[in-house]
């Protein structure tokens, strides 16, 4: 009996990853046997015949069976890049995403543009610590503080804040949004409050992908029967959070852009940058609090 090669072991997984309806099951196959063996593309394209030992082909058919059930690569493997890091994830957080990313660069355009280089960062609902470790890489002399109601959140965001060489700047604290700041006033005030929550209409849950409804953590998609919850609670707390000329900046779901400035209007926000994601939608919305002439005095939920 011939030897298993890697050339096969990728055909193998692509055949089943297309009978299990896997997206791009090629590509897949491909990431899915260069993760498990250590290998990079282009040992897989030098060496495709060479052989793959039966204990290795066993690990990847393991992996392969999750995958093929719907199981996310990235809970498989257990790591996602992210704005050109290595974040450590596993079913307790999100899977980091690109669109994600517009965050921290409108963070960073925030602190060239005022020259900001010590601020103090707020990330609310962090989940895996992407975006507070992100940013305390990328800004050497930042103090970020990263809250999440998770406990098991909150262990994953340290261990890549220590991967990172960043934790000694970085303060964790368990929060439902912002109520433990109600005893932490040493923490405050804030430059920049940064959040990327939950804001999946309810009634939107059983349409996902299976990988994100079956596998990703839900209270960390699903934002209430509006799905606009989140900003609602967020817009009204965050200004007392804030130093003099603080920015709140978030993300939103698809179609949710003209909504949560609406709900920041009222809250006494004023949007002054709206980022769209490479879809073309409007993805990340940067806020500073209005002169109070201009503040309306309510919240009217759609």
């Amino acid at each position: 009996m011939s030897q298993l090669t890697l050339r096969a072991l990728v055909a193998e997984c692509a055949a089943v990853l297309e009978l299990a309806q896997v997206e791009a099951a090629p590509k897949t196959a491909s990431l899915l046997v260069r993760e498990l063996l250590g290998l990079d593309l282009s040992a897989l394209i030098a060496f495709p015949e060479r052989p793959v030992a039966e204990e290795d082909a066993a690990r990847v058919r393991a992996a392969l069976t999750r995958r093929a059930a719907g199981e996310p690569l990235q809970y498989i493997t257990g790591h996602q890049e992210f704005f050109g890091l290595d974040f450590i994830v596993t079913p307790a957080v999100l899977i980091p995403r690109p669109e994600t990313e517009h965050i921290i660069e409108a963070v960073l355009d925030h602190c060239r543009e005022r020259t900001l280089t010590a601020p103090r960062i707020l990330d609310v609902g962090t989940g895996s610590g992407c975006i507070a470790v992100t940013l305390a890489v990328k800004l050497p002399k930042a103090n970020v503080t990263a809250v999440d109601i998770s406990p098991d959140s909150l262990e994953v965001a340290k261990t890549n804040a220590a991967c990172h060489g960043v934790a000694d700047r970085m303060t964790f604290l368990e929060s439902d949004f912002l109520s433990a700041f109600t005893h932490r006033d040493d923490l405050l005030p804030y430059d920049i409050v940064a959040s990327n929550p939950p804001y999946i209409p309810t009634r939107e849950f059983d349409g996902l992908q299976r990988e994100v409804r079956d596998h990703e953590p839900y209270r960390a998609l699903i934002g209430g029967e509006r799905g606009t919850e989140a900003y609602e609670i967020l817009l009204k707390d965050v200004p007392a959070r804030l130093a003099p000329g603080g920015v709140f900046i978030c993300e939103v779901g698809f179609n949710q852009a003209a909504r949560i400035i609406d709900i920041g209007e009222a809250a006494g926000w004023t949007c002054v940058r709206i980022v769209t994601d490479m879809q073309s939608i409007e993805r990340t919305l940067v806020f500073v609090q209005s002169p109070p002439l201009e503040r309306r005095n309510s919240i009217s939920p759609r």
